[in-house]
C-alpha cells in the first residue's frame, strides 16, 4: 500500500482516494485467501509458498539486494548508514560480507537449487498435475520478470550512449545532477 501510495502521491492522498484504494487491495486478498480455506486450499498454499515465498525467487531477490547494496549504492555508504542508524561503527567484515560473502552464498546457493529442482508433492506422497507446476512457475516469473525487464526497458529508452546509460542507472540517486537539482527544489518549495 505504501508503494503504491508513493507511486501516486497527487491521487492517492487526497480525500477518501487512499482508503477506498486500500479497501479495494483488502477485499482483493480477502477474496484470494478464501482459495485457501477450501477443501483444496493446502495443496493451493503449498503451491503458492513453494514458488511464490520460498526457494529460488528468494534467493535471486536476495542477490539483486545484496549485489545492488554492495556494489551499486556502496559498501562504504551503506556502512555510514548502519552506523548513524545504531550509533556505532560495525565491524568492518560486515562490508565485505555485503561485497562478496553474501553474492557468492546466494548465487551458489540459487544455481545448485536450480540444479537440484524436483517437482512439488504434498506430504510426500501427491504429485501435482502438469499445470500446477506451470501455474507455480508462472507465478515465480511473475513476480520476478520486473527485475530485468526494468533494466533493460530503462537501458533501451535512456539517453546517451550504452556506457553512459549503464553508469547512470548504477549510481545512487543523490550523485545524480538531476536528483540533487529536484532535492533543492522540493526543498524550496517548502521554505
Amino acid at each position: 500500500m505504501t508503494s503504491v501510495t508513493d507511486r501516486f502521491p497527487t491521487v492517492l492522498r487526497h480525500g477518501w482516494h487512499r482508503k477506498l484504494f486500500l479497501l479495494g487491495l483488502c477485499s482483493f486478498c480477502f477474496l484470494i485467501g478464501l482459495f485457501m480455506v477450501t477443501e483444496g486450499g493446502l495443496y493451493i498454499l503449498q503451491l503458492f509458498d513453494h514458488y511464490v515465498c520460498s526457494g529460488a525467487t528468494l534467493l535471486f531477490l536476495a542477490i539483486c539486494q545484496s549485489v545492488t547494496v554492495g556494489w551499486i549504492y556502496g559498501a562504504d555508504r551503506f556502512y555510514g548508514n548502519i552506523e548513524d542508524m545504531i550509533g556505532y561503527r560495525p565491524l568492518p567484515l560486515i562490508k565485505y560480507c555485503w561485497l562478496y560473502v553474501t553474492p557468492t552464498i546466494c548465487t551458489g546457493t540459487f544455481v545448485f537449487s536450480l540444479l537440484k529442482y524436483s517437482p512439488l508433492k504434498f506430504n510426500n506422497t501427491y504429485i501435482y498435475p502438469w499445470w500446477a507446476y506451470g501455474f507455480g512457475w508462472f507465478l515465480t516469473a511473475s513476480s520476478l520478470c520486473w527485475i530485468p525487464l526494468t533494466m533493460v526497458y530503462r537501458l533501451y529508452y535512456g539517453k546517451g550512449t550504452l556506457l553512459q546509460r549503464l553508469q547512470f542507472l548504477s549510481s545512487p540517486a543523490d550523485d545524480l545532477p538531476m536528483a540533487k537539482r529536484e532535492t533543492e527544489r522540493l526543498h524550496l518549495s517548502t521554505l
